[in-house]
């Protein structure tokens, strides 16, 4: 079994690094391959040229470049390769970041991970699944409930990314207050998460 981790958080000592190690870890005791993508590393480029985007052109889907750039193929090759997608991203802004963003508009493009047109995106990614885990500021729980901002935030990006095709969502974890709690509590964050990945 083969896994992807796409990653993003430029700080080394974050907790998202200490997630990505626990992750990493967790999956290869399991026996799977782990491929882990980190963008800030790589220094990915998350420009979506004009070029590369799709606009419409007597009533059909178009784009002024016939095949993906080099370093687009690259990242949707391992897609195809991969059993496992895992997403570690923080939330800032109530959102992902920039890179993360970036790395969604120029490898989810139409005609690979979702088309208008026919059911072959559909088809690719049979039997894929997905984990999102998110670090964040915010609490999860307010006055009892589930903090509506992590809702919105799960609507627009886990929910919706794969909603052009058949990956399935496993789940989309948010780690609250990171910045606030104590190191022992952190580490419960990372034993949970240990304890989910042995569940895949």
């Amino acid at each position: 079994m083969k896994a992807l981790i796409i990653f993003s958080h430029p700080r080394q000592g974050s907790f998202s690094h200490a997630l990505l190690d626990r992750v990493t870890k967790t999956l290869e005791k399991k026996g799977y391959h782990v491929n882990v993508r980190d963008l800030y590393k790589m220094n990915f480029n998350p420009i979506l040229e004009g070029s590369d985007t799709i606009h419409i052109e007597a009533g059909d889907f178009v784009r002024d470049h016939a095949q993906f750039p080099e370093d687009v193929k690259v990242e949707q090759q391992l897609m195809l390769d991969s059993d496992l997608y895992i997403y570690i991203f923080p939330i800032w802004w109530n959102g992902m970041p920039a890179i993360m963003k970036g790395y969604i508009d120029r490898v989810f493009q139409h005609g690979f991970a979702y088309s208008f047109e026919d059911k072959d995106a559909f088809e690719r990614f049979k039997g894929k699944r997905a984990l999102f885990l998110t670090p964040t500021g915010q609490p999860q729980v307010i006055d009892g409930k589930e903090n509506p901002l992590s809702r919105a935030i799960r609507t627009v990006t886990s929910e919706w990314l794969f909603n052009g095709n058949s990956v399935e969502l496993i789940d989309h974890v948010f780690y609250g207050r990171v910045p606030y709690l104590s190191r022992e509590e952190l580490e419960g964050y990372l034993q949970d998460t240990e304890r989910l990945i042995e569940t895949i």
